[in-house]
């Protein structure tokens, strides 16, 4: 301990004393060991942190897999049912809606609308959730006409309610009718993300319709792996083909998905690639630092002669470097760890909306001490990473050979030379790989930023709100609200055209079955049979965002409740279902199959409009029916109103500020309880939409630069140090007759060598690692030829400047001076 102690205080003194090294190399590592920290610590709450749940392990979202297309996490009532029968692998089952609720309170302060969530009454059980106050929901509490109780979120009884410990038994108004509050859930609780409170969701358990709008969250029996709950579901999916035909396709099962890795969503496999990238850099700055090593112990080669020379063993000499290159990782490790919290904000900004980890009050992304532990780790080890190399070198000095030559002329010879150049190989070869996957993602993104969405947001200016069922669960209702709202809102100066949706596109909507009049012969996947997105829109909805008609008609105000209903299909549906066939005056019968929701007089099908990118700009159009909210089957508005917001789409010149408060004012003459939910401008988010994908670009972006300036550093590092090796060679060659521009010659060939190995080795490993950027890439090929020509070319770039300022110095030799080197 006392050798160590003194090691330690040595190597301080000699730090201190080399402050240039120390600086940039501290910097180095701050810069780099930070990145992976702030990725790390995003990883660590999205992927790693256990769920703040009793064995969250345990905890299953069940999905239908079809191998073919894909898998849906929404289920229906009887597919929940099953999943309580006898030979499901859960203890407990638990469901909620796939989208929240809204609900309007009154009272104990101003008009508001809440998000909340209606859930199965085994909903905190099975998550294994007490709440802080009170209690959760009892099984008489779940059934149809059930008491109507209430569980508040933490945060909501704090803000609205002051945190009085008497609410658990007080009534409060929600959605114009009376509920009890029950319970107030713990902080950490927070499923679904956004929920502010729950209610039962009080379900018909003899429901058999095929309609899939619940999330089933499932807790293991006690002894069940994860490949064991998978043999039961699919052993169970077989039943449900037998004895409820038409729930379950054939192709089709039923699969457990760990609960994390579900809320993690596409999120997963992007965080991964980003951390191996961010690791990357990491190893580019241990190989930089490694060189500055290596030049550094060149120029100590005399004081390890001199120490030689006393008696220190080669080993000591070593453990003197290590001491120094671990001195240094910890303290950067330290400045990376207080960048990182710098940054963490910044990087949870770029996060898409659409992660329910990295949004919302369920995010908990901070340094806490599995992260501390990952940065010292990281740092123990890039530490002995570049420290290694210079050790060894410093154990295997030569004192005779040192102390024949001189002690100003030692150095680590040839072979330190050729090591430090393979060094900068790795160091460009990896920066390229980084180059070209960053390169492919910033031309993805601009390429769909390029994709025509199929309407036009700019101008258009967006108000969502949830209303009441009690209020508006009826048709006429409905219908009246919304004609009432549209004719005060046209009204306004500047107002061009005004409409209601059920759904934005690029947004979460219902999709609906439908059933083709005179060709559906029984088989839903048959040719008479067929499926699109489900849109309720009133007429202005196609001039607000400018949708083409391609034939027929649009909706008109005079398609309202009792009058023949119809429905304007897209040009996707048009070419899927009548395939060669003109669709106008056929008749579809929506929902056909559930008897609460289907349409009880067909459709016809009286216009076709240009296709929009409901799904988002990297998705194909799906097929779309819209029809107007007067003529939807009473099932559907409840369903609907119960759980979609309503949109209401302004185009209208002007600040967004101004005509929302405009239009705000016209919703409140109308129903002065009814609270606006969400202001959005329609621009904005077509921009969220792709919040993905900027994300892993501006990342894999910021990493790809931290690596170009790495390798730019590391390639003038080397060659300033060659060029100092070699400055009474240089002087010789001057002094004998070589031009200056045959010096810059010879060392730029030194050193663009040791680039253009570096950028063919980069080449090459970015071309393997295609395979795993190709599922970020959109709009071009993974192997896109100018993202494997820019990246090199810009390496190339930056190397060429980096040799050329070392090369201009070796011209500018002056041979006296030289000749007198030594």
């Amino acid at each position: 301990m006392p050798a160590l102690l003194d090691d330690v205080r040595f190597a301080i003194r000699l730090l201190l004393k080399s402050r240039g090294f120390t600086l940039v190399s501290l910097l180095t590592l701050a810069l780099a060991i930070g990145a992976n920290t702030a990725l790390f610590s995003v990883v660590n709450a999205v992927l790693l942190r256990p769920l703040p749940y009793p064995e969250p392990d345990q905890l299953m979202q069940v999905v239908r897999l079809n191998k073919d297309h894909g898998r849906s996490a929404s289920q229906s009532i009887a597919g929940y049912v099953w999943m309580t029968a006898e030979g499901s692998p859960f203890s407990r089952v638990s469901a909620h809606e796939q989208l929240l609720s809204g609900f309007s309170i009154v009272g104990d302060g101003l008009p508001e609308r809440l998000p909340g969530a209606r859930v199965t009454g085994s909903f905190f059980e099975t998550f294994g959730t007490r709440p802080t106050l009170g209690r959760g929901f009892l099984p008489e509490e779940d059934v149809v006409g059930g008491p109507r109780v209430v569980v508040l979120s933490e945060g909501l009884w704090q803000r609205r309610f002051g945190g009085a410990p008497d609410v658990v038994g007080r009534s409060i108004v929600l959605n114009d009718e009376p509920y009890t509050v029950v319970g107030v859930a713990p902080a950490t609780f927070a499923h679904p993300r956004g929920a502010l409170l729950w209610t039962p969701l009080q379900l018909d358990l003899t429901d058999q319709a095929d309609v899939n709008f619940l999330f089933v969250t499932g807790r293991l029996r006690p002894g069940i792996t994860l490949d064991g709950a998978t043999a039961m579901l699919r052993t169970l999916g077989g039943r449900v083909r037998t004895q409820s035909p038409g729930l379950l396709d054939e192709g089709q099962d039923y699969v457990p998905v760990e609960l994390r890795t579900f809320l993690a969503g596409d999120l997963r496999q992007a965080l991964w690639v980003l951390l191996g990238a961010v690791g990357l850099v990491l190893l580019i700055a241990c190989v930089n630092l490694a060189n500055l090593q290596l030049a550094r112990a060149a120029t100590r080669n005399r004081e390890w002669v001199v120490r030689a020379a006393l008696g220190a063993a080669p080993g000591r000499l070593a453990r003197q470097m290590l001491t120094e290159s671990l001195l240094l990782s910890v303290l950067g490790g330290g400045l990376g760890v207080l960048l990182a919290s710098a940054a963490l904000p910044g990087l949870l900004s770029l996060a898409p909306d659409s992660s329910p980890l990295l949004s919302g009050d369920s995010t908990q992304v901070g340094i806490d001490g599995t992260v501390l532990g990952f940065t010292l780790g990281a740092s123990l080890l890039t530490g002995l990473l570049f420290g290694l190399l210079p050790a060894w070198q410093a154990s295997r000095t030569d004192l005779e050979t040192a102390l024949r030559e001189g002690a100003q002329r030692t150095s680590l010879g040839p072979t330190g030379g050729r090591t430090r150049a393979l060094l900068v190989v790795g160091q460009v070869a990896l920066a390229v790989m980084l180059l070209v996957g960053a390169a492919l993602l910033i031309r993805g993104f601009f390429a769909l930023q390029d994709v025509q969405p199929g309407f036009d947001p700019r101008g258009v200016h967006v108000l969502r709100m949830s209303l009441p069922e009690a209020r508006y669960g009826t048709l006429q209702a409905l219908e009246r609200f919304e004609a009432q709202v549209e004719e005060r809102v046209r009204a306004l100066p500047g107002v061009e055209v005004v409409g209601f949706t059920s759904a934005l596109p690029m947004g979460a909507g219902p999709s609906m079955s439908f059933s083709i009049e005179g060709r559906y012969t029984g088989d839903d996947n048959g040719p008479g049979a067929g499926w699109g997105q489900y849109r309720p829109v009133t007429p202005g909805y196609f001039q607000a965002l400018r949708i083409g008609l391609v034939r027929g008609r649009l909706l008109t105000e005079s398609d309202v409740a009792g009058s023949e209903p119809v429905v304007v299909i897209n040009e996707t549906a048009a070419r899927r279902f009548w395939r060669g066939e003109d669709p106008m005056g056929q008749r579809i019968r929506v929902a056909h199959s559930v008897p609460a929701l289907r349409d009880e007089v067909p459709r016809v099908v009286v216009g076709v409009v240009r296709d929009v990118r409901e799904d988002g700009l990297n998705d194909e159009p799906p097929p779309v029916m819209y029809l107007a909210p007067g003529q939807m089957s009473q099932g559907i508005t409840s369903l609907l109103v119960r759980m979609i917001p309503r949109n209401l789409l302004v185009r209208a010149p002007g600040g967004h500020a101004e005509v929302i408060a405009a239009v705000q004012r016209e919703v409140w003459a109308v129903d002065a309880q009814q609270p606006v939910m969400e202001t959005l401008k329609l621009e904005d988010h077509v921009a969220r939409s792709l919040g993905s994908e900027r994300f892993n670009m501006v990342l894999l972006a910021m990493m790809a630069a931290l690596a170009l300036l790495l390798a730019a550093v590391g390639i003038y590092g080397v060659l300033s140090y060659l060029v100092g090796q070699r400055t009474r060679e240089l002087g010789v060659r001057l002094a004998l007759g070589a031009t200056r521009g045959q010096v810059v010659r010879l060392v730029l060939r030194q050193g663009l060598g040791s680039v253009a190995g570096g950028v063919v080795l980069g080449c090459a490993g970015a071309l393997a690692l295609t395979r795993l950027v190709s599922g970020f890439v959109h709009g071009v090929s993974a192997l896109d030829p100018l993202s494997f020509i820019a990246a090199p070319l810009v390496l190339l770039t930056v190397g060429l400047v980096a040799t050329w300022i070392p090369a201009l110095r070796a011209s500018r030799v002056d041979p006296i001076i030289a000749l007198k080197y030594d």
